[in-house]
């Protein structure tokens, strides 16, 4: 990522499907990816993929390694990067230390899902020079 990026632009459509994937995960964290392109004001995503938490814990996900790779060679032919990693917590939605240590594997934007009131809050965070920056997300 060259420069900080304050913004992530997704389809309603898309964080519905990533909102109702978390409410069927539950109890389990939810994980999906997504995919698009940075642009000079952030990163657009343009399909999100839910994944299988290998886990199957309430308070961490794990990806295959294997599923990963081939969904970022498909990604790369096509042109997209992963631009996200959204994730469900069973506490408030702000990254654990866990997820700080991840972000700094995978800088993109990473937006945490809580449902703690009964009704989903979502944030969107990305980790620069080891600070945690609000990201804006901008539903279309």
């Amino acid at each position: 990522m060259s420069a900080l990026k304050k913004s992530l632009s997704m389809k309603q459509s898309d964080l519905d499907l990533l909102l109702s994937h978390a409410e069927e995960d539950l109890p389990f964290e939810s994980v999906s990816l997504l995919f698009g392109n940075e642009t000079e004001s952030g990163f657009h995503a343009t399909r999100a993929v839910h994944m299988n938490n290998t886990l199957r814990s309430k308070t961490q996900f794990r990806i295959d390694p294997e599923e990963l790779y081939s969904l970022l060679l498909a990604a790369e032919r096509d042109n997209e990067e992963l631009v996200g990693i959204f994730h469900s917590h069973p506490a408030p939605p702000f990254p654990s230390s866990s997820d700080i240590s991840n972000m700094r594997l995978n800088p993109v934007v990473w937006i945490i899902a809580s449902n703690l009131t009964g009704s989903w809050i979502y944030r969107g965070y990305i980790l620069d020079n080891g600070k945690i920056h609000n990201v804006e997300l901008v539903i279309l």
